[in-house]
């Protein structure tokens, strides 16, 4: 039984260096912390915010990318969709805030044991990375925020029907 709209619900910020908001400048990408979603979880949704732009700039975007891994500190690589479109975006922030989410499914439900593409699922770690880009103005920077929101599992051991995930 569910007391309130949060039972049941996990929540979990995308930090670097421990800061869960970041500070985009220069045109770097920046990569947030492993998210290990071996806890359970079923299905989730990504969250990210950028903030408008300071300094000025005559334009202001941050390019935002969800990387899939099997190991917590390397091997990250694009998280595809169902049409093997990479999950992510491109957030206009020169005039205003910009949201975006993405539903992501096939949580641990990635076949270790395959030997070749395609595994299926989603592999163990998700981060989000943060790319911005500026025309001009004067040290320009965004603040950045992203979150994973995902609902436990009920332990079951669910089949792999396709060799993709339906993201």
């Amino acid at each position: 039984m569910r007391f309130n709209a949060y039972d049941n619900v996990i929540v979990q910020p995308s930090t670097v260096s421990s800061v869960a908001i970041q500070s985009l400048t220069g045109s770097s990408a920046v990569n947030g912390d492993a998210y290990d979603t071996s806890i359970g979880i079923e299905s989730l949704m990504v969250h990210v915010r950028a903030e408008i732009a300071s300094g000025s700039p005559s334009a202001a975007t941050v390019a935002w990318a969800l990387q899939e891994s099997t190991a917590s500190g390397s091997g990250f690589v694009a998280a595809v969709d169902n049409t093997g479109t990479a999950i992510g975006g491109t957030l206009n922030v020169h005039t205003v805030a910009v949201d975006a989410y993405a539903r992501v499914e096939g949580i641990m439900l990635y076949n270790t044991n395959a030997t070749a593409a395609p595994y299926g699922g989603r592999k163990r770690y998700l981060r989000v990375v943060f790319t911005p880009a500026f025309t001009s103005g004067t040290s320009p920077a965004i603040l950045g925020y992203a979150e994973f929101l995902g609902t436990p599992g009920n332990g079951l051991a669910l089949p792999v029907r396709t060799t993709v995930s339906n993201t």
